[in-house]
């Protein structure tokens, strides 16, 4: 697992390889930093509160602090990815000019796809930066914060050529939209893929096809996510017990639902409620 941020630096780069069937043992925990991966080769299910996302090569994920991430691996492949983390002090200024909710906006796609000439000019300031990291001095931390402004604009700039908002997909696909409301109005009676697409009058192999097609992720994938979503929101909102919550977010069993929580946000429902303040 990668380490947190040096004491008294502002930024980490990371150029990380993992073998085929890599998988991370529990999830890491951002705490006052943000981060940032670039997929080099090979692909990663990656588990955030924001949903499960399948990272392939040429793809960016923007990590927002005060979560918990975890990935597995998909394929036989080994794979690399580099790896950047940074504080509030890397951002201030480059915020004060495009504001917090533009960055929040990158934070909240779970996943960030480019054409081919946007990821050469990607992986060129990225080359930048592992070369200022690894001559580190005095004058390293404004080289590279000028760098990562860089990386950040071509992702603001550049990030609808090769994918889009949650927003703009769901004015572009109504069947993708009605499905989700589907899920989350049905969400306690667990919906399958055939009674979601029965609900909303299209076939489950389409549905099916649009859910990976459009959000690079399946039907049950989807829905598991948003039943853990649920229940973190209950766990540090309500005082609802184990049992009420995992049936209010549609898991068939108390164990069921300890078990998918801790596979999916690497702590058990009780500690998770414990370290946000509700016991």
């Amino acid at each position: 697992m990668p380490l947190p941020l040096k004491p008294g630096y502002n930024f980490n780069f990371a150029r990380l390889r993992r073998p085929p069937h890599f998988e991370m043992a529990a999830a890491e925990a951002y705490t006052d930093f943000y981060g940032l991966s670039y997929i080099v080769s090979g692909e990663r299910m990656v588990y955030t509160p924001n949903g499960t996302t399948l990272l392939q090569q040429g793809d960016v994920n923007f990590i927002p602090r005060y979560v918990y991430t975890r990935s597995t691996y998909v394929s036989e492949e080994p794979y690399e990815f580099i790896l950047l983390k940074f504080t509030d002090a890397m951002l201030s200024d480059l915020l004060k000019v495009i504001g917090a909710d533009a960055y929040n906006e990158l934070c909240n796609e779970s996943i960030i796809h480019f054409e081919k000439a946007v990821q050469d000019k990607i992986v060129s300031i990225l080359d930048d930066m592992e070369r200022e990291w690894n001559n580190y001095n005095a004058y390293s931390e404004l080289v590279l914060k000028g760098l990562l402004y860089q990386l950040i604009i071509i992702c603001l700039r550049e990030r609808t050529i090769g994918g889009m908002t949650i927003h703009a997909l769901e004015k572009k696909h109504d069947c993708l939209s009605n499905a989700i409301k589907y899920i989350k109005v049905h969400l306690r009676e667990n919906p399958s893929l055939k009674e979601t697409a029965k609900g909303i009058h299209v076939s489950p192999s389409y549905l099916s096809k649009i859910f990976i097609n459009q959000l690079h992720t399946s039907y049950s994938d989807f829905v598991l996510n948003e039943k853990v979503q649920c229940a973190q929101k209950l766990l540090v909102n309500s005082k609802l017990s184990m049992t009420q919550i995992a049936l209010e977010s549609g898991f068939s069993s108390n164990a069921y639902f300890s078990d998918c929580f801790k596979r999916s946000r690497g702590v058990s429902p009780t500690q998770f409620r414990k370290e946000n303040g509700n016991i």
